[in-house]
């Protein structure tokens, strides 16, 4: 198992940045909004993507890009030399790639999208950047709309059924609705808050425990998720689907999560939870022993941080 980050690291991807000479000389200044772009597979029109992102007039716009393109950065990198572009030299989890383009932000707003999305302009304005400032929400989720204009139900909401954890997805009705974690990774998020809880963990290559581990510990750890119906994205094409079946990335999201118990002031995974995690888990008794320790470790280590539980959580939604 790989070993989870006690603070919020970049990490082992390495990766080289391209362009951003307007952004650069921009730091000297406060920033208020980044807007980070990721790419999508199969989506070769990054040239119409940027045009459309520059016209928001925001204070740095950031693309990151795989490991094997299809297209000139350097030649975009001239057409748009406001742009940074994060030129990863291996792969990565999306999570991951938020990670890296938050830490390289001057913003201390970072709006995260991909590239078959389009930012409603009337949507990104002072008054909502002002109020996103104070309101100092770890994350805020646009409404987000298909290719027929129709609502996405993007906001999750959390149930236990009979023990067993549910998502229910919704969509969204109003201003400031919680939501369980950020759908699709889009959303505004306050980078400072993003890099206190840790980010997202890089050890889960599974997008939907990547992104459902990430949503429980804010809510763990005294952070919210919420919604702004002001703010509109739309996807180009088709609305991707999760994966939500229960693999590795699902083990160690449930032991980091569902198996801390709050008590007092502090979190913890009691020991009498192995049993649970070995019987889930479907490994032999040594490995699931030391996959248990590790996280259990972590918790440990982070346990004063931790302001409820996963079934607290659920309780009060």
């Amino acid at each position: 198992m790989n070993t989870i980050p006690t603070t919020f690291k970049r990490v082992r991807v390495p990766y080289t940045v391209v362009g951003g000479r307007r952004a650069e000389t921009a730091r000297k200044y406060p920033m208020a909004l980044s807007i980070l772009v990721l790419k999508r597979a199969g989506n070769p029109f990054r040239s119409e993507v940027l045009t459309r992102l520059e016209r928001l007039s925001v204070d740095e716009i950031i693309s990151v890009e795989g490991p094997s393109m299809s297209y000139d950065v350097e030649g975009l990198a001239k057409r748009f030399p406001s742009v940074k572009f994060l030129i990863l030299h291996a792969a990565a989890t999306p999570g991951e790639q938020v990670n890296i383009g938050i830490e390289e932000s001057g913003g201390r707003l970072v709006f995260t999208i991909w590239d078959d999305m389009v930012i409603s302009p009337s949507g990104v304005n002072q008054k909502l950047i002002g109020s996103l400032m104070e309101n100092e929400c770890i994350c805020t989720v646009p409404l987000l709309q298909n290719q027929k204009a129709e609502t996405v139900p993007s906001i999750s909401a959390p149930a236990f059924y009979r023990k067993l954890l549910r998502v229910i997805a919704l969509p969204p009705s109003s201003d400031r609705e919680f939501s369980l974690y950020p759908f699709d990774y889009s959303g505004i998020y306050m980078r400072e808050r993003f890099m206190l809880v840790g980010g997202y963990d890089y050890g889960l290559s599974n997008p939907y425990w990547q992104k459902l581990d990430f949503g429980f510990r804010s809510y763990m750890w005294g952070e919210s998720i919420r919604t702004s119906t002001t703010l509109r994205v739309a996807y180009q094409d088709d609305v991707p689907a999760d994966d939500t079946t229960p693999d590795e990335s699902y083990k160690i999201f449930y032991l980091k999560n569902l198996c801390v118990r709050f008590s007092g002031d502090s979190g913890c995974i009691p020991v009498s939870r192995f049993f649970g995690y070995l019987f889930r888990s479907g490994g032999d008794p040594v490995s699931a022993y030391r996959e248990f320790s590790e996280v259990r470790r972590w918790v440990s280590i982070n346990r004063y941080r931790c302001t409820r539980d996963a079934r607290s959580i659920t309780e009060l939604w």
